[in-house]
Parts: structure tokens; C-alpha cells; sequence
């Protein structure tokens, strides 16, 4: 071969492993290759109106067993303190009564009357007058309570019927209010299933809230309880709902405070995604425009720390307003970093986002 020959070979080798170089990209360079990849959206801004004029059925479930005339001498003596968040509010409320007693024929899931009324509405004369006799609902009834089968009843199997026609409304809220001095025993309903069937009565489970004014868990600083409220005061929790000591000297505060917590304006927020807990915060804008920025905490540290406006509580991933709800028309907004942008990319086993959560 001729020296010329050669030279044209290794010069097109040349050429050629040149370019073959020059083709090569860098694997990290390459998008989805060795690459983490970036959130797509790293902040969520929930907003949320708070509503005006809130349509609310409330229904008190009053355990009517031998030991409770005195407990039900004060819930009618301090119902006028609940009544104060409705009366002249424009709240679309229907406040009714039932008993934990299902054996009695006049009682088991059917709305207690009073001065010809069913329940207590808008158009009521002397409201606080009518419900007090309601809630005065005797004690000698059945010495079994069951106040969730009884709930049951009156508005899933007698809603119809003429001692309750009307009081559930299907496109009201629902507010469950149990006063008991013993744990329920119902039998016709199981807790998981009644839950499940409380919450799906609406669109929303805010809709639906169960409160327990009941013996607490520490029987002992309640004296004149009988068994602690166990399921009651479970289901409050599932739902969000307060929770009292039925032994209490002065009813006055829990009517108020049940009285805000029922009367539609929402003390609770849903988010719409997962967050970090540390980046919430929490403005409302009132409907003068004038902007407030809350101090947010997890449940359960209010109790320690005063400072705390707003909690988040991680169970029903919403955050809630501890002493003041939001005035009508007013606009929530919750901003946060989206906790699954941050864990979603793992590497080597590792959550590639454990620094991004702050050790949450």
C-alpha cells in the first residue's frame, strides 16, 4: 500500500472517530437521566369564602335515664348562651330534641314537642322557653343509652314520619349534640358504620360535626358520672367536634362555645393537598379588604403555647380557628409547600426530600 493510500485511511479514521466524539452527550445532561427532577409546583394557595347565611339542623340527643335530672335542668337553664349565636343571625336553623331511649314507644328516634312544636326555628315564639322544655326530657327513661342508634332512627328510618317530618334537611348542615352521663350501647348501628353514614349524608364532611357533653375518660374528676363517654367522645374526634365534661359546675361557657362551634359560620378549613406543616400560613382578608395573618401550630400545642391562633391537625388535614371564627364573606387562604413534590423521588432507598420536610 502506498504511502498516500495509508494516509487517506487514517486520515478518514481520524474524521470519523472526531466525529463520533463530537456526537457524544453527557448522560447527565440528558433530561430524566441521573437527573432529580424539579417540582412541578412546589405551593398550593387554598381559598376559601366563609359563608353568609348558613342553613343548620342541630339535634340534641339527651340521655332520659334516672340519673340525669340535673344535667338536663342545665342545658335548659344555659341554653339561652347557644341561642345568642342564632337569635337575629339570619342563620336557617332547625333545633330539635330526641332521647337516647329506644325501648319507649314515645321516645326511641322521635323529636321531643313542646308548646306544639317539633322543633325550634326562625319563626319560633320564645325559642329558648320551647327548647328548655324539650331538653327537659324526664328520667325514667331506659336504663340502656343508645344515643346513635337513636340518631339513626329518626333521620335515616323516621325521617318521614309525622313526629319528625322536616327537621332534616338534606342540604343543611348537621350537628349531633350528645349529653350522657353514660357510654353509648347501641346495637343497630356499629360506631364504623355509623360514621361512615354521618359523614356521607352530605358533600363535604364539614357538613357533619358530632359534639359529647359526657363523662370524660378520667372518671375520677367527674363524681357524678357514671361510665366515661368513650364512643361519644370518639366520634366527636373523628368529626372535629367538642368535647365537655358533663360534670361541670357552670354549663354557661360550653353552651357558648357549642353555640359558635354549631351556627355554620366555619371554625374549619380542609386542605386541598398534603403540606408541610412548617410553611402554612394562614391570611383572611375581611370584607372591608383589611388582610390578618394568624399564628399557626400543630394540634394539641395550643395547650402549651397561648400565642397560637390557628392549629393544623394532621388527621383530617385541615386547620382550624381556636377562639374566633372568620366574619362572613371573609377569604381564607391557606398557602404551604406541597409535602408529596418533596418525597415523591427517592435515591438509593432514601427519600430524596427528608431535608425539603424539615423533618417533619
Amino acid at each position: 500500500m502506498s504511502r498516500a493510500a495509508l494516509g487517506s485511511i487514517l486520515l478518514a479514521v481520524l474524521v470519523s472517530g472526531c466525529k463520533v466524539e463530537s456526537d457524544l452527550v453527557v448522560r447527565g445532561n440528558q433530561p430524566g437521566l441521573g437527573q432529580v427532577p424539579e417540582p412541578i409546583n412546589p405551593v398550593q394557595v387554598d381559598r376559601i369564602l366563609q359563608v353568609n347565611r348558613p342553613a343548620i339542623d342541630v339535634l340534641f340527643v339527651v340521655d332520659n335515664s334516672c340519673s340525669m335530672e340535673q344535667e338536663q335542668a342545665n342545658l335548659a337553664q344555659n341554653f339561652p348562651q347557644f341561642m345568642n349565636y342564632f337569635l337575629g343571625s339570619g342563620i336557617d336553623y332547625h333545633i330539635g330534641v330526641i332521647s337516647t331511649d329506644m325501648v319507649t314507644g314515645s321516645q326511641a328516634g322521635k323529636l321531643q314537642s313542646a308548646q306544639g312544636y317539633r322543633y325550634i326555628d326562625e319563626e319560633t315564639p320564645n325559642p329558648t322557653n320551647v327548647f328548655a322544655q324539650m331538653a327537659t326530657v324526664g328520667a325514667d327513661g331506659n336504663w340502656e343509652e343508645r344515643g346513635r342508634d337513636a340518631v339513626y332512627t329518626a333521620i335515616e328510618l323516621r325521617g318521614d314520619d309525622p313526629t319528625n317530618v322536616g327537621f332534616y334537611r338534606p342540604e343543611a348542615g348537621l350537628e349531633l349534640v350528645f349529653v350522657s352521663d353514660e357510654d353509648d350501647v347501641s346495637r343497630l348501628i356499629s360506631a364504623p358504620e355509623f360514621l361512615e353514614w354521618f359523614e356521607g349524608l352530605k358533600w363535604s364532611p364539614e357538613r357533619t360535626n358530632a359534639h359529647a357533653i359526657v363523662t370524660p375518660l378520667d372518671v375520677d374528676s367527674c363524681p357524678d358520672g357514671l361510665t366515661a363517654g368513650t364512643k361519644y367522645l370518639n366520634l366527636a374526634q373523628a368529626t372535629g367536634g367538642q368535647t365537655f365534661n358533663i360534670c361541670a359546675l357552670d354549663w354557661a361557657p360550653m353552651l357558648d362555645s357549642l353555640g359558635l362551634a354549631t351556627s355554620g359560620l366555619r371554625m374549619e378549613y380542609f386542605l386541598s393537598s398534603l403540606p408541610v406543616v412548617d410553611t402554612i400560613e394562614v391570611v383572611v382578608k375581611n370584607p372591608e379588604g383589611i388582610t390578618f395573618q394568624f399564628v399557626e401550630c400543630m394540634a394539641g400545642e395550643e395547650i402549651e403555647d397561648e400565642t397560637c391562633e390557628v392549629v393544623y391537625n394532621p388527621a383530617r388535614n385541615s386547620i382550624v380557628f381556636l377562639d374566633a371564627e372568620p366574619e362572613p364573606y371573609s377569604e381564607v387562604t391557606v398557602t404551604y409547600n406541597l409535602r408529596e413534590n418533596f418525597s415523591e423521588v427517592a435515591t438509593d432507598g432514601e427519600d430524596a426530600g427528608n431535608g425539603a420536610n424539615g423533618g417533619e
